[in-house]
């Protein structure tokens, strides 16, 4: 009774197995032609670049790869005359792939082009329209158009132009460089058939790179409006909230000298004096908060080795002599040899807001006030989790906890970029963040970044 559906099962399995060993298959065919072209451990960082670079590479072994067919056709019919001509072209092309696993793609551009649109020129001019050799200098003049860019437009154009001459000059002119080639109907059909099956597809590949340069472009275009809305909206809120908040403790510490300078009292002086610190280092908090800020929208980041067990005590050192630190009971139970590759100065700005915030938001009313910082492997990535028992947050404000100048209340003395922050840092890394808090149980913050 089940038998169907057994059967069904195996088909689909089988089904499911094919797809994938085609997939392995078609990715091995990718990283092999690529490790080919540009090197194994060769990078190119432009991803335009990059598929230029590819493209002009499987042209190079698209007609290497003709060559040797015509080369062995020629031999298989006794015809020895172009042998020389189909070493030395395939010499030429192997250079502009030398030149790609070298790092010089311009050079390899400059090699390739006049040396395809001669090749194409040599062959058409010696076996007449029959063969329809012709049909090759189309993929050529689309795959300079397709590899050199927008500001190299010149030379597209002129190798371009360079085809169309040389078209000219083979369909209209009886001048051949090599001797004029006989061949029969049969060897005719032959050499059309293949020209034709190496022209389009070559021809697809320019085109398809082409469209994908334009979609990748107008993509980016789309990316771009949208992180420029974004950069304004923050703009408008920084430039409001970053003039309240730096006026309110400038006008705090000015009422306060004159205070301090119209009182006699020298207890009363030193109140004041008191309330004046706290408001600069507030405000010295505050610039600090913009300088990452800055830095972390700036500065390209970094590959470094980073011992994190000592990172967090050094964090923990600079923060442990605190007011609100001081009866915090700090466990750092990341492994003491952990090394991750990442940015020090980014994971360092997480880090430290996440525990920052940890003592600031404690919860004076529990017996044992504790900060803990975990690590977890997850698959690729490292994960994080800053844990404390402090006053927690409500729900229907988690979702706000990493907005610009947010704050939870009246009375947070935040300057409300700390989460904000330590979410942007997280996301240059390419990392995500996820918030666990209960009110008045606490708050866990586990952040992920990858290995």
């Amino acid at each position: 009774m089940h038998l169907p559906d057994t059967v069904a099962n195996e088909a689909f399995q089988a089904e499911a197995i094919k797809y994938l060993c085609a997939l392995v298959f078609q990715n091995s065919m990718k990283r092999a032609i690529r490790n080919l072209i540009i090197g194994k451990n060769n990078y190119i960082d432009s991803w335009t670049e990059y598929r230029q670079v590819i493209l002009s590479g499987q042209f190079a072994l698209i007609a290497i790869i003709v060559c040797a067919l015509y080369l062995m056709l020629d031999l298989s019919w006794g015809i020895y005359k172009p042998i020389p001509v189909y070493v030395a072209s395939i010499f030429v092309l192997s250079i502009s792939i030398v030149l790609h696993r070298a790092g010089r793609h311009c050079a390899a551009y400059y090699v390739l082009f006049p040396a395809l649109n001669f090749i194409v020129y040599l062959f058409t001019s010696s076996e007449g329209m029959a063969t329809g050799t012709y049909i090759l200098f189309l993929p050529v003049a689309l795959g300079a158009f397709a590899v050199f860019n927008y500001k190299q437009r010149i030379i597209a154009v002129n190798l371009a132009a360079l085809t169309y001459a040389l078209f000219i000059l083979s369909y209209f002119s009886d001048f051949s460089i090599l001797p004029s080639r006989g061949y029969s109907e049969e060897e005719k059909m032959a050499n059309f058939l293949i020209n034709f099956a190496v022209a389009l597809p070559a021809s697809i590949l320019a085109m398809y790179l082409l469209i994908s340069l334009n979609h990748h472009n107008g993509r980016e275009l789309i990316n771009s409006n949208r992180m420029l809305k974004k950069l304004n909206e923050e703009l408008d809120r920084f430039v409001y909230s970053t003039s309240h908040d730096l006026r309110a403790p400038l006008s705090s510490v000015a009422g306060l000298i004159n205070l301090a300078r119209d009182n006699e009292n020298p207890q009363e002086v030193q109140k004041y004096l008191g309330m004046m610190d706290n408001r600069v280092n507030a405000l010295h908090k505050f610039i600090k908060d913009i300088t990452d800020y800055s830095r972390n929208n700036r500065l390209e980041i970094a590959h470094e080795k980073i011992y994190v067990h000592n990172l967090a005590n050094e964090i923990w050192e600079a923060l442990k002599y605190t007011p609100e630190a001081q009866i915090i009971t700090f466990r750092n139970e990341i492994p003491e040899d952990l090394v991750i590759c990442s940015d020090t100065r980014r994971i360092h700005v997480i880090l430290s807001n996440l525990v920052a915030n940890a003592i600031r938001y404690h919860d004076l009313r529990k017996e044992a006030p504790y900060i803990r910082l975990q690590h977890h492997a997850v698959n690729s990535s490292h994960s994080f989790s800053v844990e404390d028992n402090g006053q927690g947050i409500a729900p229907e404000i988690q979702k706000c906890v990493f907005d610009m100048f947010y704050r939870g209340n009246e009375s947070s003395q935040g300057s409300g970029l700390g989460l904000y922050i330590v979410s942007e840092t997280i996301a240059k890394l390419a990392g995500s963040i996820h918030l666990n808090s209960y009110p008045r149980k606490g708050s866990t913050f586990t952040f992920t970044v990858p290995a």
